[in-house]
């Protein structure tokens, strides 16, 4: 399917909050997690799917759809599911991998909106707690978008604009209730910093400049998304273990793709989404 594999889930660490004033040092930082005050961060780009041996032995192999193919098939070790792989709408391309810890908690997801047989979305958990997500919004299989959630909740996001790896925008949201008002402060030199006079209020009606489209930043058709959106796939069929029957998935309908938030450029003053 064109995937790159990962044998586990990477770790997930949360770490101090990027100082978004006064950015001066030169450190690089490429794990994982929000970057930390004075750092150039870069990012691995790469659309990494976490191993789920499938088609190994003992996997269930449950059809829902009515035809030949599996449309849900659930790995377990240990007496415990670890992951399990979902067809949504029955055209025999898996869109959704869900993986669990030997508690049961869910660590990690994998969404394909575009049913193009490639990961768009990868969402990460601590403690059945959603911590980060990381996205390929312009759909061209790489990583460009990093969301990090504090109690479940969106708290920051970094992105990659122009796909260098380099993290050249961060998104903060002073305002928990209006994820779609965040403050966006933008590196327009290439240094990997924030730039004075690279900041923008989204929702602050006295910032009246619109950039133009980088052409890296264009993307397929499709539907907005909520950078606040947690599900990836329905509850119910989520929790069904489903042992000698099986249930038809909630919905067949196609997943909303995501789409590449605009990325400021560098106007004379300021910037604006």
């Amino acid at each position: 399917m064109g995937f790159e594999y990962l044998a586990k889930s990477p770790g997930v660490c949360l770490v101090a909050a990027l100082a978004l004033a006064g950015c001066g040092g030169a450190a690089v930082n490429t794990e994982s997690g929000p970057s930390k005050a004075g750092e150039v961060t870069h990012r691995d780009i790469r659309v990494l799917h976490a191993d789920c041996p499938i088609d190994g032995p003992g996997a269930e192999k449950i059809n829902a759809g009515g035809d030949a193919r599996p449309d849900i098939i659930i790995v377990r070790s240990g007496g415990h599911e670890v992951c399990r792989a979902v067809d949504l709408n029955y055209d025999g391309t898996m869109d959704t991998w869900i993986y669990r810890d030997a508690a049961g908690n869910v660590t990690r997801r994998e969404n394909d909106y575009d049913r193009d047989g490639h990961v768009d979305e990868i969402a990460i958990y601590q403690g059945g707690v959603l911590v980060e997500k990381e996205r390929a919004t312009t759909l061209v299989g790489r990583l460009d978008t990093w969301h990090f959630y504090q109690g479940g909740k969106l708290a920051r996001t970094e992105r990659d604009s122009d796909g260098d790896s380099q993290i050249d925008q961060w998104w903060e949201y002073p305002k928990p209730d209006q994820p779609d008002c965040p403050l966006i402060h933008s590196d327009v030199d290439g240094d990997g910093h924030p730039d004075p006079g690279a900041t923008v209020d989204v929702c602050n009606e006295s910032s009246d400049y619109t950039p133009p489209e980088r052409p890296s930043d264009k993307a397929p058709s499709g539907a907005d998304f909520d950078n606040n959106d947690q599900a990836g796939v329905p509850t119910e069929l989520e929790n069904k273990a489903l042992p000698g029957g099986g249930a038809a998935p909630a919905s067949s309908a196609p997943a909303t793709p995501p789409s590449a938030p605009s990325a400021p450029s560098a106007p004379s003053d300021g910037v604006k989404k």
